[in-house]
């Protein structure tokens, strides 16, 4: 009967451990699931806030751009939505270069040669009563009588007093296909003590006395107040400008190194970019030189003096010469422009 009693207590004991152990046992299983399923959990919201975290960055680093994304935060999958169709932006260009014209076969032929003002449009007027028409006619005439012995075809825009309109001289050297054209001017302006000497080629300016010039000289250009606007628009986007340029520097330079002599207190104001009419409608290089000042008294008298002018007008042939040296070659005269 004992010995029962304690087998029976003995396997009592047994399976009171055994159920402890296999409780355990569970209770462990369960906290190690547990455990996982925490993990998990956190592994999913860690990778739901890295995405929209990415998601905000190129968002923002793309401005906002059209392609809409939507976040399922629960799953932690990005879901790309439908983007509204629109026009592929253009391809953006590589702004073009300035032409290096050593690599074409380039040459001056023909000029064309603008006496500023004319017949009923006197320009300045020293006060004396010279005329900057006539001056600048007479130089005009000089100079071609000079380059009838060069390679250069040399064309005038008038040859006597007449009235020409700026929109006139613009279209002769368009249509003649001139390969360069200069303007010849005469300059007034205060103090008379000034014995100013400048070359303008095409551009803006902010300078009032350049802007006070060209009111001055665009006053008659025979244009209208919107084929005006759509010539400026040239100011800024020809690239003929560069060697409009050129042709300045080549010119101012050689007026001065010639007339110095003569006129000791002759005073360079240099290369200067302006919008006159002339300048900004003809198709080709183009500058307008204000070779002397009939508001001052000394200057009035030298310009009475024929050769003055005569050397006047062969700085303006040395300087166009050089020029077009700098070139491929000058050609030889009339050329590819014959019969045109």
């Amino acid at each position: 009967m004992l010995m029962r009693s304690l087998e029976n207590t003995k396997r009592q004991m047994i399976r009171e451990v055994i159920q402890t152990n296999l409780e355990n046992r569970a209770r462990k299983v369960r906290h190690k699931r547990l455990r996982w399923q925490i993990l998990r959990w956190a592994w999913a919201s860690l990778m739901t806030v890295t995405a929209l975290l990415a998601i905000s960055s190129f968002v923002i680093s793309r401005g906002k751009t059209s392609s809409s994304i939507a976040v399922d935060a629960n799953a932690a999958i990005v879901h790309p939505l439908p983007a509204q169709r629109t026009d592929e932006p253009p391809v953006p260009q590589t702004p073009p270069s300035d032409v290096n014209l050593s690599v074409l076969p380039l040459s001056v032929k023909r000029i064309v040669i603008d006496p500023g003002h004319g017949g009923d449009q006197f320009g300045a007027i020293s006060n004396t009563g010279l005329a900057e028409k006539d001056v600048t006619l007479d130089i005009a005439l000089r100079l071609r009588e000079l380059m009838k012995q060069s390679p250069f075809e040399v064309l005038l825009t008038r040859e006597t007093d007449q009235t020409v309109t700026l929109a006139d001289r613009v279209a002769f050297a368009n249509s003649k296909k001139a390969d360069l054209f200069v303007s010849i001017h005469i300059n007034s302006m205060q103090p008379r003590s000034i014995r100013p000497l400048e070359t303008y080629y095409v551009g803006a300016s902010n300078d009032p006395q350049v802007l006070q010039l060209a009111r001055v000289e665009n006053r008659q250009s025979g244009y209208s107040l919107s084929e005006y606007r759509q010539l400026l628009d040239k100011v800024y986007l020809d690239v003929r400008r560069n060697e409009s340029r050129e042709l300045a520097n080549t010119v101012d330079a050689e007026l001065y190194r010639s007339l110095k002599p003569l006129n000791p207190k002759l005073n360079d104001r240099g290369v200067k970019t302006a919008p006159f009419a002339v300048l900004v409608g003809t198709q080709m290089p183009a500058v307008l030189a204000e070779v002397s000042s009939l508001s001052n008294a000394d200057d009035d008298k030298l310009l009475k003096d024929g050769q003055y002018r005569e050397k006047i007008a062969a700085s303006l042939f040395e300087g166009i010469r050089i020029y077009a040296k700098s070139l491929n070659g000058t050609g030889k005269r009339g050329g590819a422009h014959n019969g045109t």
